[in-house]
């Protein structure tokens, strides 16, 4: 007879049994538990956690898909006009591709905020407001549609000769889509045709700024970009010949005189271009007097005592060093004079923050000494001083617009040192005036694309004015002292004269 052996099982069971004190309620509890049909088995709790996991993981999903797509099919209505601020309100589907608006999902600035408690309740269907940006897409979609229908009309015309017909059609097709190729390409054929070759090349450049790969422009593009090389070369000579013709012109009292007038023809059109009011006679009244101009804002006052304290540091010091290199401190001291008054805080500094120029965005404050250092060392070198003085000013004005280094003031700064690099190579102040402005933007816009030989045509084109006004000057001072006029400075004109003179010499 074999004995089991004991374990330490069977002594936990006996002493479990030996301490176990049952008691009355112990007894009623184990009676209920016996007799009642809710007691579960092991075998009943699997089974019913694999009934629960199968109907979590396959049949509810497939529930929900269901249901989706039967929301997704149901007829969409296309807008509901509200009674209270008679809005267009569209419906769409609660589908998860389709985003919603901005102004539903997130709070807006607006003055008087939609209500949107009527909206409540509705679980099928979210409320979307169109939206100003929405709709102008729809109506650039049907501007360029109209656009291209009208290119068309105007390529008939042209190919049966009516140029007239086919510059008018396409006008307005440029109007609707400015930026379209084909519409860029139809025009630039038509000038091309007009023998206004430098338009056409303009046109194809843009073409092919919005679409590099068009062969259509690249095979236009070949044919007018020698020809307009070759008229822009002659377009420098002639700036230069008249830029020796000054240089030979008699230092006397009209020349003096016109230096004056140009001093303040060129503080009041820089500071016009950044939205200046103040009129020529305000601006020289200031300068001349310190006269305060009632109705006008110190910050325009302010403005223009910077701009005259910058160029007098441009007179005096900065001229008169030739031969010396264009350093990152002469801009931070021409943009600390141009900003001392109407911004001293901001004044000879480097931006540290991230700004905003209308469609073009600047660099991250990070890079912007950087970049300002690798445009003075390009500025500085051997290769770009070796080109034509009018395109190496423009380009460095582009330069500094594009690094934009400073808060404000990057305009002003930037012709200050178009002109230091103008007038170190002999060319007279230059003047761009307020009344180009747009084309003063828009050819600096076309930089941005990729093309700066338009911004090069406009600062040459101004540069010849500057210097055809000096010119003109001097021929009808000769022409008065011949008829026996007088061309003598007057006390006031001699006094302002001598004091720069005094300022410039206590500079050096």
């Amino acid at each position: 007879m074999s004995v089991r052996r004991r374990t330490h099982s069977d002594d936990f069971a006996y002493i479990s049994e030996k301490t176990r004190r049952p008691s009355k309620l112990n007894v009623v509890q184990e009676h209920r538990l016996s007799q009642s049909p809710q007691g579960y088995s092991l075998k009943t709790v699997i089974i019913v956690s694999i009934v629960v996991s199968i109907f979590c993981q396959h049949i509810l999903p497939n529930t929900f898909v269901y249901l989706n797509n039967l929301i997704k099919n149901a007829p969409k209505r296309k807008s509901y006009q509200s009674d209270s601020n008679r809005l267009n309100i569209e419906f769409i589907s609660t589908d998860k591709s389709v985003k919603y608006s901005p102004a539903v999902q997130k709070p807006t600035f607006l003055v008087d905020p939609i209500n949107d408690e009527k909206w409540k309740g509705i679980n099928t269907a979210v409320p979307v407001m169109t939206t100003e940006s929405e709709e102008k897409r729809e109506n650039d979609h049907a501007k360029v549609k109209e656009a291209i229908l009208a290119a068309k009309a105007a390529s008939r015309s042209r190919r049966d000769g009516n140029l007239e017909k086919a510059m008018t059609i396409m006008e307005h097709a440029m109007a609707l889509a400015p930026n379209n190729p084909h519409i860029l390409i139809e025009m630039g054929q038509i000038r091309e045709m007009h023998n206004e070759l430098v338009e056409a090349d303009q046109c194809y450049v843009k073409a092919l700024a919005y679409d590099p790969g068009n062969s259509e422009a690249l095979i236009l593009r070949a044919r007018t970009n020698p020809l307009v090389s070759a008229i822009d070369r002659k377009m420098l000579r002639a700036v230069h010949d008249l830029r020796n013709e000054f240089a030979h012109l008699q230092h006397s009292t009209a020349l003096r005189r016109m230096m004056r007038e140009t001093y303040f023809l060129y503080v009041y059109h820089t500071v016009a271009i950044e939205g200046n009011t103040l009129s020529l006679g305000q601006t020289r009244a200031i300068l001349e007097s310190g006269m305060v101009i009632p109705g006008k804002s110190i910050r325009e006052h302010n403005e223009v005592i910077g701009m005259d304290a910058a160029l007098r540091f441009l007179n005096c010091s900065l001229l008169s060093k030739e031969h010396e290199e264009i350093s990152i401190d002469d801009i931070l001291e021409m943009h600390r004079r141009v900003l001392g008054n109407a911004d001293p805080i901001e004044a000879g500094r480097i931006r540290t923050t991230q700004v905003y120029v209308g469609r073009f965005t600047p660099v991250s404050p990070e890079y912007v000494m950087e970049q300002l250092a690798d445009m003075v060392d390009w500025l500085n070198d051997e290769s770009t001083l070796a080109m034509d003085p009018i395109e190496r000013a423009a380009i460095a004005h582009y330069k500094l617009v594009l690094v934009h280094p400073f808060t404000d003031g990057n305009g002003r700064t930037a012709r200050l040192l178009l002109n230091l690099i103008m007038m170190r190579s002999g060319f007279p102040p230059v003047i761009l005036p307020v009344e180009t402005r747009a084309e003063y933007y828009a050819s600096l816009h076309t930089a941005n694309l990729g093309d700066l030989r338009p911004f090069v045509r406009y600062v040459a084109k101004h540069s010849e004015a500057s210097i055809q006004r000096y010119i003109g000057a001097m021929k009808t001072s000769s022409d008065n002292v011949i008829n026996g006029g007088n061309s003598e400075m007057t006390p006031e004109e001699s006094e302002v004269s001598e004091k720069i003179e005094a300022e410039c010499k206590a500079g050096n």
